[in-house]
């Protein structure tokens, strides 16, 4: 006896995603899984490389200039030809096919929030991440050993030397 239910029943695939430019509303369909597993692998690495994360010094580059302008029709389907036939300049195709990237990894309030926003991060993401950088406590900011402050310790004066100079 199977107990799932059909994922028709609560899955909706034919959900869309709507940007609108100039009066007008694109409306981008779900990626396929293989765009999808793409999208992840970039997005994951993305946020790793924004976090600090070490990367080794061999681990290949996860998405090259040349895969980016493949992996934009690929993400917005026949959104992206309608985008070109209607001129959007390079940075509203970008920024479309950011949004739907978003939508597909983590759905439509994250994906309307970065197109609202026209790509840049909303105020209070900004300040998260000043919080995060900014040091408090002492220990916090104390400078390893040779760390090259420019301080040195005070010479020895020999019994050579006059006081005052040294």
């Amino acid at each position: 006896m199977n107990d799932m239910k059909e994922t028709d029943e609560f899955l909706d695939e034919d959900e869309h995603l709507v940007l609108t430019y100039r009066g007008k509303d694109y409306s981008i369909p779900p990626v396929d899984a293989k765009t999808g597993l793409r999208i992840e692998r970039i997005m994951s690495a993305a946020d790793r490389a924004q976090r600090g994360a070490d990367t080794e010094k061999d681990e290949k580059q996860v998405l090259s200039d040349a895969d980016e302008m493949d992996l934009y029709p690929d993400v917005l389907g026949p959104v992206y030809d309608e985008l070109l036939d209607d001129g959007v300049s390079f940075i509203r195709l970008r920024l479309a096919a950011t949004a739907a990237m978003l939508w597909t990894i983590s759905g439509d309030d994250v994906a309307h929030e970065y197109w609202e926003a026209g790509g840049k991060a909303p105020a209070p993401n900004r300040q998260q991440r000043r919080a995060k950088t900014t040091r408090t406590g002492g220990a916090s900011s104390t400078r390893g050993q040779a760390s090259g402050t420019g301080t040195s310790t005070r010479r020895k004066q020999s019994a050579s030397q006059p006081k005052g100079k040294g």
